[in-house]
């Protein structure tokens, strides 16, 4: 009696795997756009209603990729894009930027000869230029398909292209950048 629940223990303690973690790592390459050349305070806020980044559907258990770190990694990118074009990243300054991360995340499914994934990304931004507001969303989507099951480090590279994409749309924004640039 004892022999069936051993195995049936360890059989259960390899399906309760954890989940694994998400390598993001975007990088901002669409060179200077614009000259901003204003000080900015950036701060990038998480309002994603769960912070799990890939999900496999259809699979007994689904299997949830968190990124509790998403915000810092969209940040350093969005940094690195608005010094590119010109700021000066400062945290003495009235000129706010604050990006909201909405919508993140990737959702697969597999069969038995195909995978295909749906990333998706919702941003908004709220600037404060002393008294003065300027508020857009950006959104992107985009799918990936292959054969077999999925590769993780694919859905990563989708995941930061969609991530380079919105903020190259963020900084080179002409309503942004006429906001920035007007006193």
């Amino acid at each position: 009696m004892k022999l069936p629940t051993a195995v049936f223990a360890v059989f259960l303690a390899g399906c309760a795997s954890a989940p694994k973690s998400v390598i993001l790592s975007p990088n901002y390459s669409a060179g200077q756009l614009t000259r901003l050349n204003i000080p900015l305070q950036v701060s990038v806020e998480d309002n994603r209603t769960s912070n799990f980044t890939i999900r496999v559907l259809e699979q007994e258990p689904a299997v949830y990729l968190p990124d509790a770190s998403l915000p810092n990694i969209v940040g350093d990118t969005l940094r690195q894009a608005l010094q590119t074009n010109g700021a000066q990243l400062t945290e003495i300054t009235n000129n706010q930027f604050i990006l909201h991360i909405n919508e993140f995340g990737a959702k697969i499914t597999e069969s038995l000869t195909e995978h295909q994934s749906n990333a998706h990304a919702k941003f908004s931004i709220e600037v404060a230029k002393g008294s003065k507001r300027f508020e857009k969303s950006y959104h992107a989507k985009a799918q990936l398909s292959g054969p077999l099951k999925h590769d993780q480090a694919k859905i990563e590279g989708q995941l930061n292209n969609l991530t380079e994409l919105l903020i190259t749309r963020i900084v080179s924004d002409k309503e942004l950048i006429q906001f920035l640039q007007g006193s």
